[in-house]
């Protein structure tokens, strides 16, 4: 993977209740996507996405108000209802190591998970599979 990949026609949304890991996300893929924005629970992800169809969703898999499960059920049934061609690429941003807690996630309709701290490379390489394959 190249250090200078970039994605620039890709808008992504980072979901996290920490203004911290907003920061360290948001500096680390600084000039790699068209747009980054922010959601601070999954309520608000999900609000957000109905207005704009983010290709990349970066989900914190436990916030208040709507976890990052519960928020991606939504996202999930709202494309199948819109009758979306092409569905965001949610991939979850998880403290935990526990298998239960990522086939959680991966059950909640997520494609794919990260541990944190947030690595920067590890999420590119996803990203670059995805749409680069």
């Amino acid at each position: 993977m190249s250090e200078d990949l970039d994605f620039n026609g890709l808008k992504l949304l980072v979901v996290d209740d920490s203004p911290i890991n907003h920061r360290v996300v948001t500096l680390s893929l600084r000039g790699r996507f068209s747009e980054i924005d922010s959601a601070y629970n999954g309520l608000e992800a999900f609000e957000k996405y109905k207005k704009v169809p983010y290709d990349v969703i970066l989900m914190d898999a436990m916030m208040p108000v709507m976890n990052g499960c519960e928020s991606t059920l939504v996202i999930r049934l709202f494309e199948k209802e819109q009758e979306m061609l092409k569905k965001a690429f949610i991939i979850a941003m998880t403290a935990s190591d526990a298998d239960g807690d990522i086939k959680h996630c991966l059950e909640a309709g997520m494609d794919n998970y990260l541990g944190k701290p947030f690595n920067a490379s590890n999420f590119l390489r996803m990203v670059e599979n995805k749409f680069n394959s």
